[in-house]
């Protein structure tokens, strides 16, 4: 029996179908944060009138939920214990702006659920790698697919894209990288649309590249495994609400600055000449001399608003407006749908209202945990795949078993008077000042050099003078609000406090 012939095509049909399969959901998510889902059961007549003339009045709070998790993660830094790998960890980041590059990876992790960061090695002409490119990939355009015996296992990475009339594509197996392209125009759809794409004209077979990484150079950061969901899903709900009700409302603003009126006639008459029905006809508004509008089209009322005047309504048994809607119809369920939104997805309702009322500061970390927690499981998903990244990157720059420690700023930390004596009564306690300082939210490092050389004593006298700034800073802060005290001398004495505090803290470690 001859063997069967296995097309060359098959792998990177495969994976196309996948990302096509995966793309309407990346396309979704970014809608919603970018807040352009239209408004669902609009009357016709404003959906066209508020389309022709390019107006919305979106309130988009959708992306509100990714851009809080965003903010809150920051690498603190990417280390070695070896110098020399520390010089190089330098130079990548350098090398790739990644204090611009890793930002805009997390968004968009957030916004799509999944992003990829590609890491390319760069030869020189003899072949040596003399640096590392890393740089962000959007889920629509790559996929990662992953071995369904060992979920873990990258079996496959697509990456397709546009080139002008041309459709480009990457397939990523470890060991080799499959270049392919259409022809101008094609669809790309069949696999006969697809050829192999030398990467040195002059070698047909330069199609296929053979490497020895044995890995993929393409690193999945996720919120989620096998794939990922947008930091905004349960938001898509709520927002579409608050679309509804910020576009009926705007609707309706018209009949609170110009209500609509009525007047009822007497029986078998039709003499009303003396009041005009409307402020303008049905048609255009006109421009006036000035070339501005609306003006009046009709003729003068012979209604005229001031002292001595008198008005004579032949005709008529009575007139009256029309109450136009109350505006809390719509902003009260707005709000609704805005605390929704915030328990939905886990962030605390002041990062969408500012506004909220004054608590104290353990009600606002009771609030944040949860959301801190999700911090956290982010940090420790995008900092195993942002280690992978790094590892890869240093292995190809001659770095055999590199060690590299990843850090991030803290989620959480304590600031406030209730914090410190909390982190006070758990030493006095028994609990190891080395935990509670860790569990206070600072980073082990920190916590280490803060302790290197400094007697219990020391570390307890440190954790008292917190303690009581902390306390003398709330308290200065309840003494402004009676009006005891203003803001200018609270901050003097405070930085008064502080820098004294500094200044024993340096004399006592010189001698």
């Amino acid at each position: 029996m001859d063997d069967e012939v296995i097309d060359p095509r098959a792998d990177l049909m495969y994976g196309i179908a996948e990302l096509k399969k995966a793309r309407s959901g990346y396309d979704k998510a970014a809608l919603y944060y970018d807040g352009q889902v239209p408004e669902v059961f609009t009357n016709a007549r404003l959906r066209r009138a508020l389309k022709a003339h390019d107006i919305d009045f979106d309130l988009n709070f959708a992306k509100t939920p990714v851009n809080a998790i965003t903010n809150k993660l920051k690498i603190a830094s990417v280390t070695s214990p070896d110098d020399a790998t520390n010089t190089l960890i330098s130079k990548i980041w350098q090398d790739n702006q990644l204090n611009i590059e890793l930002p805009d990876l997390f968004r968009r992790a957030g916004e799509y659920g999944d992003a990829y960061l590609m890491v390319l090695p760069v030869e020189d002409d003899t072949g040596n790698v003399v640096r590392v490119e890393m740089f962000y990939n959007s889920p629509q355009t790559v996929r990662v697919l992953y071995d369904e015996e060992n979920p873990r296992r990258k079996k496959m990475t697509v990456k397709r894209w546009c080139d002008g009339p041309y459709l480009r594509a990457e397939v990523h197996i470890d060991g080799l990288t499959e270049r392919w392209t259409t022809e101008k125009g094609s669809s790309g759809d069949k696999p006969n649309d697809w050829h192999p794409w030398p990467a040195d004209p002059e070698d047909p077979d330069s199609w296929r590249i053979e490497n020895d990484w044995g890995e993929q150079p393409c690193f999945h950061f996720r919120n989620d495994r096998p794939y990922g969901t947008p930091e905004h899903y349960g938001a898509y709900g709520p927002q579409n609400a608050i679309t509804k009700l910020q576009a009926t409302h705007m609707g309706t603003v018209d009949y609170q600055g110009a209500p609509q009126r009525y007047a009822l006639t007497e029986t078998a008459t039709t003499d009303t000449s003396d009041l005009e029905p409307g402020d303008w006809d049905d048609g255009d508004w006109p421009l006036d001399e000035k070339g501005l509008g609306p003006s009046d089209a009709g003729e003068d009322s012979s209604l005229k608003a001031g002292p001595g005047e008198m008005w004579l309504l032949r005709g008529y048994k009575s007139v009256g407006q029309f109450e136009a809607a109350n505006p809390q119809v719509f902003l009260d369920p707005i709000m609704f749908n805005v605390r929704a939104m915030a328990q939905i997805t886990e962030t605390p309702l002041r990062m969408f209202d500012p506004q909220s009322s004054q608590r104290s500061g353990e009600s606002y970390r009771e609030e944040d945990a949860p959301f801190n927690d999700k911090v956290e499981n982010r940090q420790t998903s995008y900092g195993a795949a942002l280690h992978e990244a790094f590892v890869f990157a240093l292995r190809r720059l001659g770095i055999e078993d590199p060690v590299v420690n990843v850090d991030w700023v803290p989620a959480r930390s304590v600031s406030s008077a209730e914090g410190w004596q909390t982190v006070k009564a758990k030493i006095e306690a028994g609990v190891p000042r080395r935990q509670a300082l860790m569990e206070a939210g600072y980073r082990a490092e920190q916590v280490d050099a803060w302790l290197s050389g400094t007697d219990d004593a020391e570390l307890q006298r440190r954790v008292d003078v917190l303690a009581s700034l902390a306390d003398s800073a709330q308290k200065l802060g309840s003494a402004q609000a009676l009006g005891v005290i203003n803001s200018e001398q609270v901050a003097a004495l405070l930085t008064g406090a502080i820098d004294d505090v500094q200044a024993l803290a340096e004399a006592q470690e010189e001698g």
